[in-house]
């Protein structure tokens, strides 16, 4: 089916939508890190991360606190796996996630008083903070780049064409035919920025113990992510079988033209 150039326009609108909207997704739930009690839940769940956290307190608080470093270092890993526990290490937590993302430079370190909330004991009160080996991942800064200017630029974009479009006049129905695809690749691209790129590929691309985080996030906000993607692919498949149905019995509808079989006249002489 031959397009008017309006149409196309605004299907190449919807496009750029979908895009942004998958992009900004992605940047919210894979690179704003947040200290909040869920996000350090989720993030201590990462087997690895929690070890190295119970792993560096522990070695440096057990000679002070008079206990076995193994000991310290199993208690801590417990505490670390109840949101009670993830509520004293969110701040610390957060300041990591920053850090991967390339998002400031600053050391991690977590403080005596949230060392005597981990350890339990009133004794770690007096002792130094503890940094984390947490370095930035370059990978994981320029992705976090490119989604935040991906999903602004798309977006801008997407809007000018949009209204470019429409000055256009398309004809009947390719309106609705490019909501309908912006609203299915929007579901598609909230699927595939939102939980499919950070949950099974940012975590390849660099061996640090903190990418790790970022497959915990993704699967922190699956069910977001989910529900929202078959949302819009149920909007956009129900609008464009609505309006299909519409087009068709317009077509049915149409009367014939009362001279298209008429014969020729015949002059006779």
């Amino acid at each position: 089916m031959r397009r008017s150039l309006g149409g196309l326009i605004l299907l190449i609108s919807a496009g750029l939508f979908a895009l942004a909207v998958g992009a900004f997704w992605m940047e919210r739930v894979a690179f704003t890190p947040e200290p909040t009690t869920d996000t350090a839940f989720a993030i201590l769940g990462d087997e690895e991360i929690r070890l190295q956290v119970a792993s560096i307190i522990a070695g440096a608080d057990a000679e002070a606190l008079g206990v076995s470093a193994n000991e310290l270092r199993q208690q801590i890993s417990d505490v670390a796996q109840i949101r009670a526990g993830a509520t004293e290490m969110r701040r610390f937590t957060a300041a990591a996630h920053a850090r991967i993302i390339g998002e400031n430079d600053d050391t991690v370190e977590i403080t005596a008083a949230e060392q005597v909330q981990i350890v339990r004991t009133e004794r770690a009160a007096v002792l130094p903070p503890v940094t984390l080996p947490v370095e930035r991942v370059t990978s994981l800064a320029v992705v976090g780049s490119l989604a935040s200017w991906v999903w602004l630029v798309s977006f801008a974009v997407g809007a000018v064409a949009l209204l470019l479009g429409l000055a256009l006049r398309p004809e009947r129905g390719e309106a609705s035919f490019a909501f309908a695809c912006g609203c299915a690749g929007t579901g598609a691209s909230v699927l595939l920025f939102g939980y499919l790129i950070p949950g099974f590929v940012l975590d390849s691309t660099s061996d640090a113990v903190w990418t790790g985080a970022l497959p915990r996030l993704a699967a922190m906000n699956r069910t977001t992510t989910l529900v929202a993607a078959l949302v819009l692919v149920a909007i956009g498949g129900a609008v464009s079988f609505l309006t299909s149905g519409n087009r068709q019995r317009r077509q049915r509808s149409t009367p014939l033209a009362a001279t298209r079989f008429r014969e020729p006249q015949r002059w006779t002489g």
